[in-house]
């Protein structure tokens, strides 16, 4: 179901499950796949949602959409290389019977944009007419290839381009999952007592981030004279750690992040970095932050870290 797509496609979910929720679908939806390999997959739960909502028999009415056993829900996919104007025809007559078994009746145009010119015509005049029970969903990956008219009748939605490889290796490591439950970062970024450190940890990713292993000539200023106790350098270190987490975060296709105000950081650091590396760098930096628990020197460790930070700048720009 939709709750499926929740991380990898969270602003689309949040869009689309409240618009249900609150009974305010629109009549007609343009999903831009942007690609994502699961896109028809997304739209396909989506119409599940909207039928099964609050439903008794939701498990047999969602085997029958997939089916294609649903007599409410209508696929429309081209017949060769285009969509054809019979088929829109087709379209309309079925929908303009009275539906029997929902509240909502959904046809879905799968790649839509391979629409003839008659078929677009037709379905432009069926969207400019729309029942109040029947709910349009346009499907494609190429939404310039539509009439500028159709776009404009539709709520654009666009997905993102999650890759799947990305998401899968992240997923299965450690470092993936550890910010959440080793820190409270939203409390910590909403304290305006904690803004001055906040500022400092931002312009040590973004002079390291530029420069590498050259930040050691820097490090005093940038690190010990700004974070002068071991309790600093802790907090400091898990900063580290969920800024990069956001890092992955985009590399993996999501848009939540933590550190919102910083999105040219985090696009800077995303281009210069491969998965790898910022999985290398959180697990740095959260070792790092293990060892200060235990009394350790701060100064080798902090200088420890950045060498090993180092070997994660080098080898991205090898």
């Amino acid at each position: 179901m939709l709750e499926d797509f929740r991380n990898t496609q969270n602003n689309a979910y949040n869009l689309l499950v409240n618009a249900i929720r609150n009974n305010k679908l629109s009549h007609a939806y343009l999903i831009d796949g942007n690609n994502y390999d699961y896109a028809f997959d997304f739209i396909m739960a989506f119409v599940k949602e909207i039928v099964c909502d609050n439903c008794v028999d939701k498990e047999n009415i969602c085997k029958r959409i997939d089916d294609g056993n649903y007599t409410e829900v209508k696929i429309v996919e081209a017949d060769g290389l285009v969509i054809k104007k019979d088929q829109l025809l087709d379209l309309q007559s079925s929908f303009s019977r009275t539906g029997i078994e929902g509240n909502k009746r959904i046809y879905v145009i799968r790649d839509c944009e391979k629409m003839n010119k008659q078929a677009s015509n037709s379905l432009l005049k069926f969207l400019e007419e729309p029942d109040n029970d029947v709910v349009a969903i346009l499907f494609t990956n190429n939404v310039s290839g539509l009439l500028s008219t159709i776009v404009s009748r539709c709520q654009l939605i666009k997905l993102n381009n999650v890759k799947e490889e990305y998401y899968d290796k992240a997923i299965n490591n450690f470092a993936y999952s550890l910010c959440d439950k080793k820190s409270d970062i939203d409390d910590f970024l909403s304290d305006e007592s904690n803004k001055l450190l906040l500022d400092n940890t931002i312009n040590f990713i973004r002079y390291y981030e530029k420069n590498g292993l050259d930040t050691f000539i820097y490090l005093k200023k940038l690190w010990y004279n700004n974070f002068p106790s071991r309790e600093d350098s802790m907090k400091v270190m898990l900063l580290l750690v969920n800024f990069y987490y956001d890092i992955l975060k985009k590399m993996c296709g999501f848009s939540n992040y933590y550190f919102n105000d910083y999105l040219d950081l985090i696009d800077f650091v995303s281009n210069n970095n491969s998965l790898d590396d910022i999985i290398n760098k959180i697990e740095v930096c959260y070792t790092k932050y293990d060892d200060l628990r235990y009394n350790l020197n701060v100064n080798l460790l902090v200088d420890d870290m950045l060498i090993r930070l180092g070997e994660c700048y080098e080898y991205s720009r090898s």
